[in-house]
């Protein structure tokens, strides 16, 4: 038994150290981060990748290279080389591309992600609900998630800010006011949406670390009527209290309302 662990500890190794050399050999000496979005427009949704480099640069706005085929049936991406911009953003960062896959339709696709001489085969999966990738192992990349929740139809979320918690009184009646405007409250899908997240109860998580806030209240809801009237509810209603609240509502077509400016 010890014999056997020892053997299996050993390939291990050895295939760690294999990864190690494929990189170091790579014309990009770095894994290649990629994270799923999809953008939201008024009338159309457009599928992305966000890629980044694990390796820090000098410069943060150093390009990540690509070359794209890209079909009806099947994506063919290859990260080429990590460039270098005429003008440096000093500030440390990683090498960053966005890949537009445009508008996909929901189905089963061939795709290949390669990191320069590092070949990934997979498939890209595109329900109503879902944007799911494949992959068996992966040759110098790696995905922030492999599944990817789509916004549904019809729904609306934000954030009310706050620094006195006796204001929650007042965040209580603009919650109020969507609900009498015909908004409804349920539980949502669990899942990572990219623009939100939604827990095991259902619900949409807050994270009031770090949003510059004292007190916060993320919302989310189904909404059929005239979107004009949620925008009201923010942007004129809403910005007598601008001092008080800081109120930001998004939309399934990628509107942005805020209580502040205008």
């Amino acid at each position: 038994m010890k014999k056997l662990s020892i053997f299996w500890i050993l390939i291990l190794i050895v295939s760690c150290d294999d990864s190690d050399l494929g990189l170091k050999s790579n014309p990009i000496d770095s894994k290649i981060i990629i994270e799923t979005r999809e953008v939201l427009e008024p009338n159309s949704r457009r599928l992305t990748f966000f890629c980044k480099t694990e390796k820090i640069y000098p410069c943060i706005n150093f390009p990540l290279l690509t070359d794209e085929q890209i079909d009806n049936n099947s994506f063919k991406i290859k990260f080429t080389s990590v460039g270098e911009s005429i003008v440096c953003a000093t500030a440390l960062g990683p090498a960053t591309t966005t890949i537009d896959l445009n508008s996909v339709s929901n189905g089963e696709y061939e795709i290949d992600l390669d990191n320069a001489k590092l070949k990934n085969k997979g498939k890209l999966i595109v329900t109503d609900t879902d944007i799911s990738l494949q992959f068996g192992l992966k040759n110098g990349i790696d995905f922030i998630r492999t599944n990817t929740k789509r916004v549904p139809n019809k729904t609306y979320w934000g954030t009310i800010g706050y620094h006195v918690q006796s204001s929650s009184t007042l965040v209580d009646e603009f919650i109020q006011k969507f609900v009498d405007a015909g908004a409804i409250f349920s539980k949502q899908s669990l899942g990572h949406y990219f623009y939100y997240e939604i827990d095991n109860s259902g619900d949409i998580v807050t994270n009031v670390e770090n949003s510059g806030y004292y007190f916060m209240k993320n919302f989310i809801f189904q909404y059929d009527g005239d979107e004009s009237t949620l925008r009201d509810i923010i942007q004129v209603e809403g910005k007598d209290y601008k001092e008080t609240l800081s109120m930001r509502l998004e939309t399934f077509g990628g509107e942005r309302f805020y209580n502040w400016g205008n």
